[in-house]
């Protein structure tokens, strides 16, 4: 009776263990699936052109800033130069701009080219404005750019592509 009674005993408390092991299961379960809508929310939120509280950026697990404005991201032409497929993220304090350039001109370019990029906010206040280099490029081809800026310009709203002007040293 005694081995009869340790038996059962045992059995209890696999059946026990079981439960446990599928209840904890059963509520990771439940709890990634309340957390997959406001992902998807937030990646869906990047088609409109109202991104809520002027919030231009997801931060991913890592600290890392990327910017999802859809008006940054739209194509920009600066002197038969198309600038596309922008991606601008903040990681540590600094900020890396990575665009596309293609030269849509039939005749190529010998020089470098020099621009400025400006970033504004949603209000069309300007945030920062850096210097960017464009390879000579022959007509059809296409190069990337990359520039960097010390500090967080991760929530930017669009950024406009200029002439690069010579700054003077009065200049604030």
């Amino acid at each position: 009776m005694n081995k009869e009674k340790k038996f059962f005993t045992l059995i209890k408390i696999l059946i026990f263990i079981v439960i446990v092991i599928v209840v904890v299961i059963g509520i990771i379960v439940i709890n990634k699936k309340k957390d997959e809508p406001l992902h998807n929310e937030v990646v869906n939120n990047t088609n409109t052109n109202e991104i809520d509280n002027n919030i231009y950026y997801k931060e991913l697990d890592d600290g890392t800033k990327v910017n999802i404005s859809p008006k940054l991201n739209e194509e920009k032409m600066y002197n038969g130069l198309k600038f596309y497929n922008f991606s601008l993220f903040s990681k540590d304090g600094m900020t890396y701009l990575i665009a596309d350039v293609t030269n849509t001109q039939s005749l190529d370019l010998s020089d470098y080219t020099n621009i400025d990029i400006t970033f504004y906010d949603g209000n069309n206040n300007k945030l920062e404005s850096v210097n960017g280099v464009i390879i000579p490029l022959k007509a059809s081809e296409s190069t990337q750019l990359k520039v960097s800026l010390m500090f967080d310009y991760s929530n930017a709203y669009d950024l406009k592509i200029t002439e690069h002007l010579a700054r003077n040293s009065a200049e604030n």
